[in-house]
């Protein structure tokens, strides 16, 4: 059962020189426990898309032109803010990009976890207390008394993440976003934060969208990709088809510059050129200046994101 469905999304945001396209006809679908991975280079419309999603982008400047959002066959960017409010926290959880920011640094953990638990359930504020506990020790904080009292400088960088997790699973959602929750920990830090999302997945057939740029979380972690590039999906795939066969040559770039053990010791390849800025995107499609298989039409017209068995690619002529 199909439990988001993000239906030719386009988000803009006002400048003084008119209006700039950020997200451009995107679109995605999640089913009810599965994680779907977006992923994509710095600027191309990751977080622009989740923060859409959960109706957090300030308007002005922000706005949405075209598409539809439907969660639980609910359109959310129809909803008031008020009913949004409510689905908010309470439906669909989200874990920002960098705890520190995130959490506020004047109030304790406790009133932290308490906040939405106080604002969707109808909760004593023992029962508040408890379930604050109950979930500190649902994600691996040890000495849960203690946490709830301390503020976020008083905890590591995984620890607060985890925190953060605790929030945004309190009043058990059935979507969780994860915007990069794995950027600036150390390596075994993002190991156990993923092993505690897969877990988590499992005990509560939660659906996640974890967005990311990084291929080795993906692989990992994900059962399904979306890949992004300049606002825009580029290919759509199972995980493991989409490593074995890429089928955009922007996927297939970046999967020939990852770093293996057993790879060629001289320079790794490296897609050439630079991402174009929102409001510097080519016509056709905005890769084809990068793209060593351009052919005229790409300059002509941009391609549809074209699904043959499960796969899709937005190409002219993609990698076969």
């Amino acid at each position: 059962m199909t439990l988001l469905s993000v239906e030719n999304l386009s988000v803009g945001f006002r400048t003084e020189t008119g209006s700039v396209p950020v997200v451009e006809d995107m679109s995605l679908d999640i089913e009810a426990g599965r994680v779907v991975g977006l992923v994509g280079e710095s600027g191309c419309g990751k977080s622009v898309t989740a923060m859409s999603i959960m109706r957090l982008l300030p308007s002005p400047p922000s706005e949405v032109r075209d598409g539809r959002i439907l969660f639980d066959g609910r359109d959310l960017l129809a909803l008031t803010e008020t009913e949004m409010r409510d689905v908010r926290g309470n439906h669909i959880g989200m874990i920002f990009q960098e705890p520190m920011t995130s959490l506020n640094p004047v109030y304790t953990v406790g009133a932290q976890i308490a906040e939405a638990l106080y604002l969707h359930r109808s909760m004593s504020r023992q029962a508040i207390r408890a379930r604050s506990l109950e979930l500190l020790d649902m994600v691996g904080i040890g000495a849960a008394e203690r946490r709830l009292g301390q503020y976020p400088h008083e905890l590591s960088g995984g620890l607060r993440q985890r925190v953060m997790i605790a929030i945004a699973l309190a009043c058990g959602p059935k979507l969780l976003i994860a915007d990069e929750p794995t950027t600036a920990l150390d390596v075994t830090i993002q190991a156990q934060i993923l092993e505690l999302l897969s877990r988590l997945r499992s005990e509560l057939n939660m659906a996640i969208l974890m967005i990311t740029h990084d291929l080795g979380v993906v692989a990992e972690f994900c059962d399904e990709v979306v890949v992004m590039y300049a606002g825009r999906a580029v290919e759509q795939a199972e995980t493991a088809d989409l490593f074995a066969k890429p089928r955009h040559p922007y996927t297939h770039g970046l999967l020939t510059s990852m770093p293996r053990l057993n790879g060629p010791r001289d320079r790794i390849p490296a897609i050439p050129g630079m991402v174009p800025s929102p409001g510097n995107r080519l016509s056709g499609c905005s890769f084809r200046d990068r793209c060593a298989r351009a052919v005229d039409r790409c300059a002509a017209e941009m391609p549809p994101l074209d699904a043959n068995r499960g796969h899709g690619v937005a190409c002219w002529s993609p990698v076969a």
